[in-house]
Order: structure tokens, then C-alpha cells, then sequence
């Protein structure tokens, strides 16, 4: 679905991810700014260097507006128009002519078993517990814990990717019992709700990775 042309501002937080090369991940930047032909973002790094991003490149634009009452999550294709020459290095995009709504389910999700601790949220108290997560991607996971949780309740979570510790709150939207295992363990599909935006790309970035991999193996 179409929808409004002018979702960004001074200031705007974007993903940012080169439409040839989906595998690296994506990048978040500011936007700088903005006016009826173009957009001007910080450029991403990573590890300290500048992501490569030469003239007539093809990059997905992504904005999460869901914090606003009626919003949701917003996807837009463009190209690189050059980079400016001074010391920032501003990279200029071509103004998209519409975005897409889009779902948080289109994150690229992936099988992956992750060490993670949920607890419930908003309670000083309450006791951390250790489960495992059989996919992951950039809008929640599905894990497996020794407790039953509400569907609609707020939780914490702690995930362990291999490189690094993500704290995140979300929302249980599904509870299963599954169909092997203990009978003490519950299915709980998560949604991120409350997540840091370099955390979040830490996890699309590790569920490319993962896919290759799987891809290798034959497993995907």
C-alpha cells in the first residue's frame, strides 16, 4: 500500500541497506537534511570505516514510525545521487516518490539457537529466566522457556549473539506448548517493542550471517 511521500525530517532515524548487496546488513543513520529532490544522511560505518556507497547505488530506506499512534513500519527504494566532498562526507539520496508500509513479520527471520533471558517487565523483582531461541530476527524471536507467559504481556529480555550481550523489551504475541520436548518448556513468540537501533541491526546483520551459512549447509 502507497502511502505518504514526506515521513522524514531533520533528525529522522533510517536503515539504510544497498539493495545489491542485502547480505551485508543494514546501516542506521541520521538524517541531515531533506528538501523536494533529495535527502541528506550521515554516512554509516562499520568497525570505524565508512560503508562503500558509490553514485547510482540502489539502497532500501526503512523508518519505524509504530511509537506514533496509527503508524507502522515504512520501506522506500532509491539511489545514491554522490557524496559530499567535505570532511562529514553527507551522503546524498534521491527523494523516494512513495514508500510501502510494511509488516514487522517481512524482518528476515532465521532458525538460530541463542542463549536468552526473559523475565517479566515492570517488576523490580522478578526473576530472570533461562531459555533458548529457535529464530531470531530484527522485529522478535521465537524461544523456548521453563514459564508460561501471558499472550499480550511485557517482558525483558537479555539475547547472547555470538559477538555481543542485547538487552530489549518486547510483547508476547503467541505461547504453544510444542510438540517434543519436556513438558516443563513453553514456545513464546516475542516482539520487540523496546530495542536500541544498532542492536536491532546487530541482529539483522548476525541473521544475514546465518543464512548464508544455512545456505551452505544445504539448510535453506
Amino acid at each position: 500500500m502507497e502511502v505518504e511521500r514526506n515521513l522524514l525530517s531533520i533528525g529522522s532515524r533510517v536503515r539504510l541497506r544497498r539493495a545489491d548487496l542485502p547480505e551485508a546488513g543494514t546501516y542506521s543513520t541520521r538524517v541531515e537534511d531533506i528538501d523536494e529532490t533529495r535527502i541528506v544522511v550521515q554516512p554509516p560505518f562499520v568497525q570505524g570505516m565508512p560503508v562503500s556507497l558509490p553514485p547510482g547505488t540502489r539502497v532500501e530506506l526503512e523508518v519505524d514510525r509504530r511509537q506514533l499512534p496509527g503508524q507502522g513500519l515504512y520501506r522506500a527504494v532509491t539511489v545514491v545521487l554522490g557524496k559530499d566532498p567535505g570532511e562529514l562526507g553527507f551522503v546524498y539520496l534521491q527523494k523516494p516518490e512513495s514508500w510501502q508500509r510494511v509488516q514487522a513479520r517481512e524482518f528476515f527471520r532465521v532458525p538460530a539457537m541463542l542463549a536468552v533471558q526473559i523475565r517479566a517487565a515492570g517488576e523490580e523483582n522478578a526473576p530472570w529466566m533461562i531459555g533458548q531461541t529457535r529464530d531470531i530476527s530484527g522485529g522478535g524471536c521465537l524461544l523456548m522457556a521453563g514459564q508460561r507467559f501471558a499472550v499480550g504481556q511485557a517482558v525483558e529480555l537479555i539475547l547472547s549473539l555470538p559477538d555481543r550481550r542485547i538487552a530489549a523489551k518486547g510483547m508476547v504475541k503467541r505461547v504453544n506448548k510444542p510438540e517434543e520436548g519436556p513438558d516443563s518448556l513453553w514456545a513464546l513468540a516475542i516482539a520487540f517493542t523496546e530495542i536500541a537501533e544498532r542492536d536491532r541491526d546487530a541482529i539483522i546483520r548476525y541473521a544475514m550471517k546465518r543464512q548464508i551459512e544455512l545456505r551452505k549447509k544445504g539448510l535453506a
